[in-house]
């Protein structure tokens, strides 16, 4: 419809632009000069038989429309004087005074009219233009709705895949345990994955629901007085996706007004994303530093690092969902946005010697209580 209209205009401007258009106010002006010593001349010439001084309008248009009001007043003007000489030349009787005032006023009317015609057009043609832009936007925002919802689909598919393997592959042995002679301790390892595969289910569909109500507004943080350091020291003696990753936790026993419960699915989801991208045996450390404000998480990995032109885009839902380490690609997102709503940030950098170093900001008020030894390993 737009496009219609725009083609519309375009075709109404071609009558008067084909004649004057593409050319300089200036000499627009002086060729709507000449064009009014013509008309003049001619008229002269041809006598009070036949009447050509609405032929002065023309001029008049073609000024206006391609050089604007001011140069259509200065066009009205001469041709109302040239419109007068032409009678007082032609010795016509009457009141060649009120004759030139009556053209005058419909010369400047023209002006105003065409004017008012163009500014008309170019709102018209500007609305047009953000209306066009509006769909074009819309447009890329429903097909990035769209690519979302494939990668979602797709991350979320390949996640639930593994635990509920885990499951049906364990149950199904189970239901087969008297056939196979299975031990008691056999059992309770099959009972173990049962329930890990199915907390990492139930991990899952927490960060897609908590994301979902971030993006509604309605997550709110719970500060109480919280150890930031035995948290992370806690994670990561739990953590089955450490399995054979060597974790150290510096830092010293100092308690923070925070979320527990929120910081503690910080420190989580940053160990499993250092966990997924490192290969078995690669250390993992976590700093625990208090500042002015708060206190800084840093957990630092020895792996291949985060390339510079994804450092910002890693923290953004749905990034990763295809990628060969797997991951739906929520943790990082839901790292940055907690620590959001603690008033703090979070972001990755090169970390010194190679591999990645996430820093979270978090603040809050520090009790600052009776120091235990700065370092813990774990």
């Amino acid at each position: 419809m737009g496009s219609r209209r725009s083609e519309r205009g375009r075709a109404a401007d071609l009558p008067l632009e084909g004649f004057f258009g593409g050319i300089s106010p200036v000499l627009c002006l002086v060729l709507g000069i000449a064009f009014v010593v013509v008309v003049a001349i001619v008229d002269h010439f041809t006598g009070s038989e036949i009447v050509l001084a609405a032929l002065f309008l023309m001029p008049v248009m073609l000024v206006t429309w391609n050089a604007g009001r001011t140069a259509g007043v200065v066009m009205a003007g001469i041709a109302a004087v040239a419109a007068q000489a032409a009678d007082i030349i032609d010795g016509e009787a009457g009141i060649p005074s009120w004759n030139a005032v009556v053209w005058l006023a419909v010369f400047m009317l023209t002006v105003w009219l065409l004017s008012s015609l163009q500014e008309s057009m170019r709102r018209q043609g500007a609305r047009m233009g953000a209306l066009l832009a509006e769909e074009e936007e819309l447009a890329g925002d429903l097909q990035q709705q769209n690519d979302l919802k494939d990668t979602l689909l797709h991350a979320v598919a390949h996640d639930l895949k593994g635990p509920l393997a885990g499951i049906l592959g364990a149950m199904q042995t189970i239901r087969r345990a008297g056939d196979l002679g299975l031990t008691d301790q056999e059992m309770e390892d099959l009972y173990g994955v049962i329930e890990q595969a199915g907390a990492k289910a139930a991990r899952l569909i927490d960060d897609l629901l908590d994301l979902d109500r971030l993006g509604r507004g309605q997550l709110t943080i719970d500060r109480e007085p919280a150890d930031v350091a035995a948290i992370a020291r806690r994670s990561a003696a739990e953590l089955p996706t450490l399995a054979g990753h060597p974790v150290r936790v510096d830092g010293p026993d100092v308690e923070v007004d925070v979320d527990g419960p929120k910081v503690e699915r910080i420190v989580e989801n940053l160990l499993n994303n250092a966990a997924r991208h490192t290969t078995v045996g690669t250390p993992i450390h976590v700093d625990v530093v208090p500042v002015a404000d708060g206190v800084d998480l840093i957990v630092e990995d020895e792996g291949p690092g985060v390339p510079d032109d994804v450092k910002v885009a890693i923290f953004q839902p749905f990034r990763q969902g295809a990628a060969a380490n797997g991951g739906v690609g929520i943790g990082l997102s839901l790292v940055q946005r907690f620590a959001e709503l603690h008033g703090g940030s979070a972001h990755v950098e090169d970390r010194p010697g190679g591999g990645a170093r996430f820093v979270v900001r978090l603040p809050g008020e520090v009790h600052r209580s009776e120091m235990q030894p700065a370092l813990r390993a774990v």
